[in-house]
């Protein structure tokens, strides 16, 4: 059996808070599974505040930073808010050059 190259989990919290876990490389392949993840996460009830952690994110396309946008997004439609936290490397250059560093992280 093989090792997938990815995975996303959510982590909730007592005080409204659910945090998505991305570990691995994320591109256009995992895109639907990743909006599908963070729409979730938006939308359970008693959610306020949604985290996506990048800390073991080890790269993203332009598919992912499409995601992540329209995390934010529904989000905000949703009346909650939307952090990006612990991107590093070729993520957070990523997100520096797109400028959404500015706008999605911590």
């Amino acid at each position: 059996m093989t090792t997938p190259s990815h995975t996303i989990t959510h982590d909730r919290t007592p005080t409204g808070t659910v945090r998505v876990i991305l570990t691995g490389d994320f591109d256009m392949s995992i895109g639907d599974a990743l909006i599908t993840s963070l729409r979730e996460a938006v939308l359970l009830p008693g959610t306020d505040h949604v985290v996506v952690d990048l800390e073991h994110t080890g790269f993203i396309d332009s598919h992912i930073v499409a995601n992540l946008v329209a995390g934010y997004e529904a989000a905000g439609t949703a009346q909650r808010s939307f952090t990006v936290i612990n991107a590093h490397g070729i993520v957070q250059q990523v997100l520096d050059v797109t400028g959404l560093s500015e706008v999605l992280c911590a």
